[in-house]
């Protein structure tokens, strides 16, 4: 077939190599017009302003060299400023990753089964985001981020390679600017190009450890001692790094990894069955799909040539702007405003140098000589004296116009705060915020194509952690000081475990490809930490208020506390929050203090009837009637009764006398009498009736 010649899958082993390099080619001859930009881009950051990349003789000039002394040629360097300015605003922000559970279907017994599925559906996704965010901070996404928003203001684009590390079952991450990587630029997308090559320098020594390459062919290679793949890139890292021989434990070569999209069809099944089966390639695979064909090249060799079960090419790109994927970058709009203002401020500087040192008048013929004295300057003549020419004022329009050039500046990238000044009054934290909020929503169209590459990322990582991590690894979280441990595992190694008959852990959280993500912008309490604690204050009040009228918990008050404590940087917060539930006071109560307490607690008593003279009389009352109880219960009183009936009975054997029956003088002589002193108002047969409500009969005889 004639369009076999236009694809890769008729590509053998020892070619491919040949057909990486034409790729490479491709890609030079389309953007070499760009590289003398990156390079002039490169070197204008660098503080270089007035050196350029000839495109006649291909040589380095920098037209500020020819300047002597007394005619500089100042280089501003406000675009280098202002580029991290805008990096350091995007990068502020916090983004979190969302995880989307699982849909959970409808085939269950009952509702309350379906409930249980949805709770567990929402707890493997919120852990799942739980580890994607502890790997951010392992991986250190925020410095690499602002390595790639810098690489895209000099270039226009930047890249970042997630891939797995399936020895150590982890993710690896690196950052490449745009001449280390080679596709069709034109394109709006890097997911469009038919394929992409990354072409860095590596040591030889890595090479050769690597156990994955052709043997035989690591014995042909030798190194080349390159900085870079690219000639452009080649002579900036000369120009800065010098080009001195390199040692033999130093020797590198220009390693190209390329990554080529190819469909599956009739010719080539076979063929990637046989380089795919390890990798699980072919894995729910049908004709017309499509599969990655990953190869490693090294001095036009062939070190390794398979095909990875990758979903897209493992890069993810920034850029600043949609459109094609080479556009101008940011520093370029800089750069014609700082020339300019580069210009005027040294013929100011050298206007001061001349007329500051003075010039002397002098009438041809006329000798004589000027000498430095501790005082000034000591002039000898023989004819007319000399005579100094007088200074001249620098006219105000060039202050002026570099006030324009300097707004021009501006106007392309962030405003004056970016850079770390504000304009004059402006001291409260609200104006400072005011500000900063301005200049982020300049920055929206950047903001959301670095959160397209955080989207980006994640999805990578969630796909190496499905394919590759087949033992359980322990994800350790501390939330308010309270330790949190789970395990996760890819589902294919789950997948696997079930086949092979191996013990699931309990309670793994899987970690799948097909979760959907989304990425959350959190700009948090404010931009400036002063922002951050006046907004801090004033949540922390009104959440005070609404505690005081009940309208929340003072559990939610213990958190906006904890959150407060934590923005002011507060130190031992969890061992404040630790004593706020303990209820604990930490300082003792000083003697006014208890004094008030005390009085305060015997009103209240008072009011209560708790204390004073009625309470102490019914104190006693109720003392005298349970002793009188006591006897009774134990029959002491009834015994002392029966012998003074005998004794009543003999004397007048016909009457029968109760206690209930005698007078009140006789309840107290007969109280008396067992050893009571009780006066006949305190006993009677009523009151020893009310204290006995558990008994119905309280008759002694």
């Amino acid at each position: 077939m004639l369009q076999n010649k236009f694809l890769t899958e008729f590509v053998g082993y020892n070619a491919i190599s040949q057909a990486v390099d034409a790729m490479i080619q491709k890609s030079q001859d389309e953007r070499k017009s760009f590289e003398r930009r990156w390079y002039d881009n490169n070197f204008f950051d660098d503080g270089y302003h007035f050196r350029y990349l000839s495109r006649t003789t291909g040589k380095i000039i920098d037209t500020s060299d020819k300047e002597s002394l007394n005619l500089p040629t100042r280089a501003i360097p406000k675009s280098s400023l202002q580029i991290r300015g805008i990096a350091n605003l995007l990068v502020s922000q916090d983004f979190k990753p969302a995880i989307y559970p699982e849909k959970v279907g409808t085939n269950y017994q009952s509702d309350q089964e379906r409930l249980v599925a949805i709770d567990h559906a929402k707890d493997v996704a919120k852990k799942t985001g739980a580890w994607v965010l502890k790997e951010f901070d392992k991986q250190n996404l925020k410095n690499l981020l602002t390595q790639m928003v810098i690489l895209s203001a000099k270039h226009g684009i930047s890249f970042i390679q997630v891939w797995p590390d399936a020895i150590d079952e982890a993710i690896r991450m690196q950052i490449y600017d745009a001449f280390d990587i080679y596709l069709v630029g034109h394109l709006t997308s890097i997911y469009d190009s038919p394929y992409i090559v990354k072409a860095t320098p590596q040591l030889i020594s890595k090479i050769k450890a690597n156990e994955y390459f052709d043997e035989q062919q690591l014995s042909k290679i030798t190194p080349d001692n390159k900085y870079a793949s690219s000639e452009i890139k080649e002579a900036y890292m000369k120009s800065r790094y010098g080009s001195s021989k390199q040692s033999d434990y130093s020797a590198t070569l220009i390693q190209k990894e390329s990554f080529v999209k190819e469909y599956l069809d009739d010719d080539n099944w076979e063929y990637v069955i046989q380089k795919g089966e390890k990798n699980g390639v072919m894995e729910g695979k049908k004709k017309g799909d499509m599969v990655m064909r990953h190869s490693f090249i090294a001095g036009g060799l062939t070190l390794l040539d398979e095909y990875v079960d990758f979903p897209e090419y493992p890069f993810i790109d920034y850029r600043l702007e949609p459109g094609p994927i080479y556009q101008v970058p940011l520093i370029e709009r800089f750069i014609p405003a700082n020339k300019t203002l580069d210009i005027i401020s040294s013929r100011i500087e050298r206007f001061s140098n001349t007329m500051v040192v003075g010039t002397w008048l002098k009438r041809k013929g006329e000798d004589f000589i000027v000498s430095n004295a501790p005082g000034g300057n000591l002039v000898e003549y023989t004819g007319m004296p000399p005579q100094q020419m007088p200074m001249v004022n620098i006219p105000s329009f060039l202050f002026n116009f570099i006030g324009f050039i300097e707004n021009t500046i501006e106007e392309q990238g962030a405003t004056v705060s970016t850079a770390g000044q504000l304009p004059t009054g402006v001291k409260s934290g609200i104006a400072i915020e005011s500000l900063k909020a301005t200049e982020y929503a300049k920055l929206k169209i950047s903001s959301d194509q670095l959160k397209l590459t955080v989207k980006g990322i994640t999805e990578r990582m969630l796909d190496i952690a499905d394919k590759h991590f087949i033992t359980p690894q322990t994800v350790y979280l501390l939330d308010k000081g309270n330790p949190t441990y789970f395990d996760i595992l890819g589902q294919r190694g789950i997948d696997t475990r079930k086949k092979l008959g191996i013990d699931i852990p309990a309670d793994v959280v899987p970690v799948k490809k097909d979760y959907h993500v989304d990425i959350g912008v959190e700009s948090g309490l404010g931009y400036t930490m002063e922002g951050k604690k006046q907004t801090m204050q004033q949540i922390i009040d009104y959440m005070t208020r609404l505690a005081a009228q009940g309208l929340v918990t003072q559990d939610a008050v213990k958190v906006v506390v904890d959150k407060f404590l934590e923005v002011f940087q507060f130190g031992a917060t969890q061992e404040f929050m630790d004593a706020m539930k303990s209820g604990t006071q930490a300082s003792p109560l000083n003697e006014s203090q208890l004094m008030q307490m005390k009085v305060a607690l015997l009103e209240t008593m008072k009011e209560a009837g708790a204390v004073g003279k009625e309470i102490d009389q019914k104190l006693v009352d109720s003392t005298k009637v349970g002793v009188l109880e006591a006897l009774k219960d134990s029959g002491i009183l009834d015994m002392s009764l029966k012998k003074e009936n005998e004794v009543t009975q003999k004397k007048q054997p016909s009457e029968s006398i109760s206690f209930k029956d005698l007078p009140p003088e006789g309840q107290s002589q007969m109280a008396a009498k067992v050893g009571i002193d009780i006066s006949p108002r305190e006993i009677t047969s009523n009151n020893v009736t009310k204290n006995k409500s558990s008994k119905k009969q309280n008759v002694v005889t």
